[in-house]
């Protein structure tokens, strides 16, 4: 598939004299795969990159600007990446759905609530952890198989992957336990998956 987008993109040697037309044919910049999408344990997620044409192609810059101003009012400084928040999921190409996605207003606190959670009480025990799956619609979340009440709907909860290369089983077991020991008082959930993929959410203490 790249070798013919390669090949289309030098098909177009069209010359035009307006200077404005002419970006529908030159690049400032080249770019490849690897500066849109880095591999995280098996997972392609995008980089600032890929977001920021989506942001500007969407005329989102101030509506992601206040997110993140709302963020950092909140107190949530860490270096978690925004766009990681409204990523929908890795499972995006050619799906039909847009990569990312603007929260309701509404749902904010339920991010503010998970994502203090996993500073105070995820990262100091595992280290940094990178969202592979946030803020979902409706279409995504059924194409993806997430459940019909996720809480990713509700900007809740976050999909992630440790940074280092913890092992399985000593993942599951540090999350089983600050599961076990804060999760009831943070209405805490945890779902464990494949690989060291894991779910957590601050919208009902439960675990699976």
């Amino acid at each position: 598939m790249f070798s013919h987008l390669f090949i289309a993109l030098l098909l177009s040697t069209t010359q035009i004299n307006s200077e404005e037309l002419q970006k529908l044919y030159t690049e400032d910049t080249e770019i490849d795969y690897s500066d849109l999408v880095v591999d995280v344990h098996g997972y392609k997620v995008p980089t600032r990159t890929a977001f920021r044409g989506w942001m500007l192609l969407n005329h989102a810059e101030d509506k992601v600007m206040k997110i993140g101003k709302q963020l950092r009012d909140a107190g949530i400084t860490r270096s978690m990446p925004l766009h990681l928040i409204l990523l929908q999921g890795t499972d995006w190409v050619m799906s039909n759905t847009t990569l990312f996605t603007l929260p309701n207003a509404k749902h904010l606190p339920n991010m503010i609530r998970t994502l203090t959670f996993i500073q105070t009480h995820i990262e100091p025990e595992i280290g940094v952890v990178i969202p592979v799956s946030g803020e979902r619609t409706d279409l995504y979340n059924q194409q993806a198989g997430g459940a019909l009440r996720s809480k990713h709907l509700e900007f809740c909860a976050l999909d992630l992957v440790p940074a280092s290369d913890i092992s399985r089983p000593d993942l599951h077991k540090k999350l089983k336990t600050i599961h076990a020991k804060v999760g009831p008082k943070h209405n805490v959930g945890l779902g464990l998956y494949s690989g060291v993929r894991f779910h957590i959410d601050t919208c009902g203490y439960r675990s699976w």
